[in-house]
């Protein structure tokens, strides 16, 4: 079996819907990555620091029942992490300091994630 795209990558995970969190899981997972996660909470995220900060990318949901994921955001790109936003909102419903971030609209094509990841990871 050849190795999955996203193999010896290590990807967090933030999305507090269950489905789409275990979904989004299972797809990095068979493409070979690690997943730290997934996370239903900033502050869950934020209570495995440790294991986050060494992740290759993290792919977070922005709004986590009723919150926002900034503050994680504003931690992990303050460490040099890329992320990548996932939202069903349209871009103005993303704060102009976080405009510049990739963003996936939902529902997310699973092959289009682990694509957009791979480039990203690649560069």
């Amino acid at each position: 079996m050849a190795p999955g795209k996203l193999a010896g990558k290590s990807v967090v995970l933030v999305e507090d819907e269950y489905l789409i969190a275990d979904v989004l899981r299972t797809v990095l997972e068979l493409e070979g990555a690690r997943v730290l996660g997934p996370y239903a909470s900033v502050d869950l995220a934020l209570r495995s620091a440790d294991d986050v900060a060494q992740a290759d990318v993290a792919v977070l949901d922005v709004n986590l029942k009723g919150g926002h994921v900034y503050p994680l955001v504003d931690h992990l790109t303050a460490q040099g992490m890329p992320v990548v936003l996932t939202t069903g909102y349209d871009a103005d419903s993303i704060p102009p300091a976080y405009s510049q971030l990739p963003r996936m609209l939902k529902p997310i094509v699973s092959r289009e994630l682990v694509e957009y990841l791979r480039g990203m990871l690649a560069d």
